[in-house]
């Protein structure tokens, strides 16, 4: 990785551009369309990727073995990423389906605005994608609000929302908090969803019923820190049917904020929320696919249960010097019709 302005790995304040090299970060080979190195922008509100540590990264241990699930029996044209932070997972779906249609979201419409410079970055001189990143469509907002108008148009869409309400006392403009979202919220939101910190994955749900394609999908990108059992409820609570596309596994980055966020959310009467210790993880998975590991996603989880650590205990061990990690979820879901709705 090569950067400037780096002030701090983790949860940064200066840093301003970082160059990427597409098969060390995205790891799925030599590139056919994305330009093999190129350099993203990030401003002070953007979610900081892991660009040296994949392991690490939501869209290249995550994002991108779901894409590659989701395409290997769907045809994917039309593509929306809510919550895109620096845009990479946007280049990853440029990358891995032949899309006609691009469009990205995020709260600040500084982040966005960069996402979509880095999205032209990427693309580079490449002809093939030339109209679609020419047309791409990049609006600031809340959640899908801001494809409202795109009716019925995506095949797919993508988000990894955060999951914890952010503390009282600091606001989403005071620098990078991408992790946290304002907890306030006028929808009336199920309790499936709320007991278990999926408000704005359950949110996603709901307002992309109305963009989706009648053939679209929806993935969610989760941190399975409740049972996967819950975040299909959530799904199923939505109007959808659900299922796990991928099971996977990351290290927990920022892990005091993130841990501590899940430790006082158990304290207040919320999750339980579960962790492992990276070392059961690494060799849980070690031999399967994400794929794989997401047809026998129950079982695995299952067999890691003795090794779990709720979120007090989590803190507590990564405090003592355990690297701590969680299972990884993404649910493909599709709407339920109103003919089986009545049936």
């Amino acid at each position: 990785m090569s950067s400037r302005c780096i002030t701090n790995p983790e949860l940064f304040s200066g840093l301003t551009e970082v160059d990427v090299n597409f098969e060390k970060f995205f790891l799925i080979g030599r590139p056919k369309k994305i330009s093999a190195d190129f350099t993203i922008r990030l401003t002070e509100y953007t979610y900081l990727p892991k660009i040296a540590e994949p392991r690490r990264d939501w869209v290249a241990s995550v994002a991108v073995p779901a894409f590659i699930a989701h395409g290997s029996r769907n045809t994917v044209h039309k593509f929306a990423t809510i919550g895109t932070g620096g845009g990479l997972d946007a280049v990853a779906a440029l990358e891995i389906f032949d899309l006609e249609k691009l469009a990205i979201t995020d709260l600040h419409p500084t982040v966005v605005a960069a996402a979509a410079h880095n999205i032209r970055a990427a693309a580079g001189s490449n002809a093939a994608l030339f109209n679609t990143v020419q047309n791409l469509i990049a609006i600031p907002g809340d959640i899908c609000t801001p494809l409202a108008g795109e009716v019925g148009q995506f095949d797919l869409i993508y988000e990894n929302l955060p999951n914890i309400p952010i503390d009282a006392g600091h606001i989403l403009d005071s620098g990078q908090t991408s992790s946290t979202y304002v907890p306030t919220r006028t929808e009336a939101i199920p309790s499936v969803a709320t007991n278990n910190l999926l408000a704005l994955h359950w949110l996603a749900l709901e307002q992309a019923k109305h963009i989706l394609s009648p053939t679209g999908a929806i993935i969610s990108s989760m941190g399975a820190r409740v049972p996967i059992s819950s975040l299909v409820s959530m799904a199923r609570s939505a109007g959808f049917n659900a299922h796990v596309l991928i099971y996977t596994w990351k290290i927990q980055s920022e892990p005091e904020e993130v841990i501590g966020g899940y430790k006082r959310s158990q304290e207040a009467g919320l999750g339980p929320f579960y962790f492992y210790p990276a070392s059961v993880l690494e060799s849980t998975f070690e031999s399967l696919s994400p794929m794989a590991a997401g047809l026998n996603a129950v079982d695995i989880e299952h067999q890691i249960s003795p090794h779990r650590l709720n979120a007090i205990e989590a803190y507590n061990a990564y405090k003592a010097g355990t690297i701590v990690a969680h299972t990884v979820a993404v649910i493909r879901s599709t709407p339920v019709t109103d003919i089986l709705r009545e049936a």
